[in-house]
């Protein structure tokens, strides 16, 4: 019979006070009577007459139950905790995010001038002041959340399932005010009828007093479930492999890759709504109540798979991840134009009409679209073991997007006054639905714990 090939890992372990080796069908025991000042071997020593701890348990040495350790062929077979994973079959995770996205491009939206300008150049461009607008909005930092879960296949813990969800806090940019005239203010524009710029008053002293208000909001968040399958590492169930030897590093670190595959969801959603509340102080429309409502809203859905590489170095407590993932699929888009206006004649009846200013005839309904979209991600992460079940860590997310669609991109400065709101024919196409993409990215930290069980 071939000489009996016994791991160092698997086979053996040394007891301080007491040196007790576990390997074929003899186990050397600190405790057997001595002959000639030699530790004498005791044949034949089953799992059943092991050493018991206090609880009437079979004794466990560092990760080796000696329950597990079974004579196979010529090796020594050992399929049990591997020394590269934490501990635990299952685990779960949960995330504080503090993520920064690169937020949504408005064109110039309210405006305004000094006192004494003539009601003719009231908030034109470029004389005027740009009070809200063509700025980035939403592109602060913002707390989010993400939950993992996942489990190991098998004891060897190379195959593997897992989930996770996160999402962004909801980015929001808000503007308001109300003047009778002092302030000027207004919504500028290009008029397409007499091809120079132009605007609407919200408030000119003695012609039209009110409140112009601004909502932008984006909302992001991700689900995906995936299988992995552990491609290197030194926590080997061969009985024959020295795990701390043929390792894919040197002994003085513990390392394991494993390969991501899944599917993948993102969501991408933002909206732009923009309301006047006027009251007219003069002809044609004396003390007319009007409320105009512009409303843009966007949304980007995901749908694909993903693929990606998990590298983990283990030394002590510490850990180090470096997470690389792409996912490849199709991105649905839809866009929601809408406008409305209510007319209150002082003395008469509410109207309401179709069409606000940016929101018109010409440019109302519902548009989607679909493009073939790649979404790479990069996630690095620094972790301590604290005890067997529990790991602390602090990681870093980019992932980039490079076709979306954002509302505030689909408003169109070019306007025909002669669709605002009460239609009148002939009348140009304007405003037009743009059906602009652009690039959406976000980054950011993540604080969180591991529980493995």
């Amino acid at each position: 019979m071939a000489a009996k090939r016994i791991s160092f890992w698997c086979a053996g372990v040394l007891i301080v006070g007491g040196t007790l080796f576990l390997g074929g069908n003899q186990t050397w025991a600190a405790d057997a009577p001595a002959a000639n000042g030699q530790l004498q071997p005791i044949p034949d020593q089953s799992a059943a007459m092991a050493p018991q701890a206090d609880n009437g348990q079979p004794q466990t040495y560092g990760y080796i139950d000696a329950s597990l350790v079974a004579e196979e062929d010529d090796c020594v077979e050992f399929c049990g905790l591997p020394c590269c994973s934490p501990p635990g079959r299952f685990w779960m995770r949960a995330d504080y995010l503090m993520w920064w996205t690169n937020g949504m491009r408005l064109p110039p939206l309210v405006t305004t001038s000094p006192q004494g300008t003539p009601v003719a150049d009231a908030g034109v461009l470029p004389g005027a002041t740009i009070l809200y607008g063509n700025s980035i909005v939403a592109d602060y930092g913002r707390s989010g959340f993400r939950t993992s879960f996942g489990m190991w296949l098998d004891n060897c813990h190379v195959w593997g399932i897992e989930g996770d969800y996160f999402a962004l806090g909801e980015g929001a940019s808000n503007y308001s005010q109300y003047s009778t005239g002092n302030p000027i203010l207004a919504r500028p524009f290009y008029d397409v009828e007499s091809i120079q710029q132009n605007r609407e008053l919200v408030a000119y002293p003695n012609v039209v007093e009110g409140t112009i208000t601004v909502n932008a909001k984006d909302y992001f968040q991700s689900t995906g479930v995936a299988l992995s399958y552990n491609l290197c590492g030194c926590d080997s169930c061969d009985p024959c492999v020295d795990p701390c030897v043929d390792s894919c590093l040197p002994m003085l670190f513990c390392c394991r890759t494993d390969l991501l595959i899944g599917y993948r969801h993102y969501r991408y959603s933002n909206s732009v709504a923009i309301r006047e509340n006027l009251r007219y102080l003069v002809d044609p429309f004396p003390n007319w109540l009007f409320q105009v409502d512009d409303g843009f809203r966007a949304r980007n859905d995901f749908h694909g798979s993903e693929f990606g590489l998990r590298n983990r170095i283990y030394r002590g407590r510490w850990s180090l991840e470096v997470l690389t993932k792409i996912a490849l699929g199709n991105t649905h888009q839809v866009v929601n134009i809408d406008g409305q206006t209510i007319v209150t004649p002082a003395g008469q009846a509410t109207q309401v009409r179709d069409g606000g200013v940016f929101a018109v005839r010409t440019n109302e309904g519902t548009y989607t679209r679909d493009t073939f979209t790649m979404i790479p991600q990069l996630g690095l992460e620094l972790g301590y073991q604290v005890n067997d079940n529990w790991r602390a860590y602090v990681g870093y997310n980019i992932l980039y997007w490079g076709a979306v669609i954002h509302a505030g991109e689909q408003i169109d400065l070019n306007v025909d006054p002669r669709n605002i709101p009460v239609v009148q024919d002939p009348a140009l196409p304007f405003p037009a639905f743009p059906g602009k993409t652009s690039s959406f990215w976000a980054q950011g930290l993540n604080l969180g714990l591991e529980l493995r069980f």
